[in-house]
């Protein structure tokens, strides 16, 4: 599986300054880096917040991605929010795109090119200048892990003998930066997203709707941390909306999906029981199905 890591720490002064959840043309840059990533079928993408991590997690927090903080964004680089995410991604996935927030206008075509390579080190070339995202290999990811010096990304994939590829692209849109609100507006008409794709998004209704992507999320992620607190925390939402949506689902399925125990000396925590994993099992068959199908039926009504 391949995922993608989003840094979105860092802090943003001055009226020339573009936040990510500013917009680039008919959407922020935060969320065209994630259309692009889920338009190419990347399913896990990490975002790592930290100046405003609260405005910016609220702006995502229905896009279905995974939000982890930076707590020490203002001493650091990119690299200490890229360490954040690898950390994470370790034994998740096989390899990881990595990009800033303020590079949006890649396209969907580059990241499904690079995602067919198989070097460990994959960049994107236009006009004879790299950009972004990069693509590593999660061999590599202890080693930018372990790394200590100044050097930020770059430095952590100098050391030794890596094999790279300079991926070759007519997409500008991997050199282009919104940090500064006079960077992009050339380029954002040549970089639109009205190219119509089709989305589905399956839910379970009983008396009303009860189970869909966000609770499946939920799940997934409380059953990684053993906690249904950081779990909510990771996506964006209250810890009280948390359970609101596993009462819910509870209520109309008839039988517990976490079984919590109270803090004391060992703790407290949740797990999924095992009808909670066996719903989520399903249910990501089932949605894998519909998916499928949502795609024949949109190629014969609408392609060509």
């Amino acid at each position: 599986m391949t995922a993608a890591i989003i840094t979105a720490a860092g802090s943003v002064s001055g009226d020339d300054k573009r936040r990510p959840t500013d917009n680039v043309g008919e959407t922020s840059s935060i969320k065209r880096v994630i259309m692009v990533f889920r338009e190419a079928g990347i399913q896990k993408i990490i975002v790592v917040t930290g100046f405003d991590a609260g405005a910016l997690e609220r702006h995502c927090s229905h896009l279905g991605v995974i939000f982890l903080r930076n707590n020490e964004y203002d001493a650091g680089d990119m690299l200490s929010s890229v360490k954040i995410g690898l950390n994470y991604l370790k034994d998740k996935c096989e390899k990881a795109f990595i990009t800033p927030a303020h590079l949006p206008f890649f396209t969907v075509e580059t990241v499904n090119g690079m995602k067919n390579t198989s070097e460990p080190v994959v960049i994107p070339m236009c006009n004879n200048k790299t950009g972004h995202p990069l693509l590593l290999s999660a061999d590599l990811f202890d080693r930018v892990l372990e790394y200590g010096g100044s050097a930020g990304l770059v430095g952590a994939l100098s050391v030794g003998k890596i094999t790279r590829r300079f991926f070759d692209v007519s997409d500008e849109g991997v050199l282009v930066r919104t940090r500064d609100k006079s960077g992009a507006s050339d380029v954002t008409e040549n970089y639109s997203l009205r190219k119509m794709r089709p989305e589905a998004r399956v839910r379970l209704l009983g008396e009303k709707a009860f189970f869909g992507p966000g609770t499946q999320q939920l799940l997934a992620l409380t059953g990684e941390s053993g906690s249904l607190s950081q779990a909510s925390q990771q996506m964006g939402i209250s810890y009280s909306k948390a359970w609101k949506m596993i009462a819910d689902a509870e209520k109309q399925l008839g039988f517990a999906l976490i079984d919590s125990r109270q803090g004391g000396s060992g703790g407290g925590g949740s797990e999924i029981t095992a009808g909670g994993r066996e719903l989520m099992r399903r249910y990501a068959a089932f949605v894998s199905e519909c998916d499928e199908l949502v795609r024949a039926a949109f190629e014969r009504h609408f392609a060509g």
